[in-house]
């Protein structure tokens, strides 16, 4: 309040960044039912305006959350790459750190109610198309940078090398059965 009582409005640093922490809190508490543009300002302590100012839809909101959430492992597997491991341990720790990932997402990301809607579903996997891509690329990248200009390896090209160690670890994470030591001895054998 100022010198005559009246109150005034609140200063908010990061009014963007307030609403998708406050959304995700509620995602991961109590899950995408309860997720609201009402809600989330309640939460926010702002006005149901100035979500809208910063995300006019919910889809909006959600879609700018997922691609948080993949920008966030994309920052958590940097040191990884940025290691000097050689390239099986990046590949093992990578593998692992997906592993993790893939549970988290799948914990909080495949509810029904988010792909219901059609507009849902083509935004959720452009961007999951997208960020997969970028995860091939990555891979690729390690290949390239540690594997390929060491070896006679080019009756392979990388980019199908890498699609491949992609598919095989969401694979090994979907069917646990399959054990990463055995992959990693196929692969081997493949690339020498």
């Amino acid at each position: 309040m100022n010198f005559w009582g009246v109150k005034l409005p609140r200063i908010i640093e990061d009014p963007r960044e307030l609403i998708l922490s406050e959304a995700k809190k509620i995602l991961e508490n109590e899950g995408y039912s309860q997720i609201s543009i009402r809600r989330v300002a309640k939460e926010c302590g702002i006005a149901v305006g100035t979500i809208y100012n910063y995300f006019p839809t919910k889809k909006g909101l959600i879609i700018e959350m997922m691609t948080d959430f993949w920008e966030e492992y994309f920052c958590d597997i940097e040191p990884i790459l940025n290691s000097q491991e050689g390239f099986y341990i990046k590949l093992k720790k990578l593998f692992s750190d997906l592993a993790q990932f893939i549970k988290r997402f799948r914990e909080i990301w495949l509810h029904h109610e988010l792909y219901s809607s059609p507009d849902y579903i083509e935004s959720g996997l452009k961007r999951k198309n997208l960020y997969i891509d970028q995860l091939i690329g990555i891979i690729e990248e390690l290949l390239v940078k540690e594997v390929y200009h060491k070896e006679n390896v080019k009756s392979f090209n990388s980019n199908n090398m890498a699609s491949f160690i992609l598919i095989n670890f969401i694979s090994m994470v979907q069917m646990p059965y399959f054990d990463y030591q055995f992959f990693e001895r196929i692969l081997k054998a493949v690339i020498q």
